[in-house]
């Protein structure tokens, strides 16, 4: 199994921007990509999708949030049928589950007066 150093992609890809300009060939035309900023979401996709596109055909429309929801839409239930919609599916948990656990880390994070990145947040 091919493991990606965490920080490394942390440190190259924080915008759903750069996401979408790496994997733009994949993007189906008229569709925006991906529209999640976590870092941490990205670099799980971006170890995913390093994988889906050696599918012949794999094309993505969004990778989004929908009513607080992650929402994962490509053409893999129609390229690999029976298996598409259940990898698919993973993506969404997966992405849920870090979504919540960031969610979770901020507000433990603002209970102890600390930013996202743990440094001290100013009282006005």
């Amino acid at each position: 199994m091919n493991y990606i150093c965490l920080p490394t992609i942390l440190k190259t890809m924080r915008t759903s921007k750069e996401f979408n300009e790496k994997y733009k060939e994949y993007i189906e035309e008229g569709h925006y990509g991906m529209d999640i900023n976590e870092p941490s979401v990205l670099a799980y996709v971006d170890q995913i999708f390093n994988d889906l596109k050696e599918i012949p055909g794999f094309k993505y429309q969004q990778v989004k949030t929908k009513f607080g929801l992650a929402r994962v839409y490509t053409n893999l239930e129609e390229t690999l049928p029976f298996v598409g919609r259940i990898i698919n599916q993973e993506l969404e948990e997966k992405i849920n589950f870090i979504l919540k656990v960031e969610y979770e880390l901020e507000n433990r994070l603002k209970s102890l007066n600390l930013s996202k990145d743990g440094t001290p947040i100013q009282s006005v």
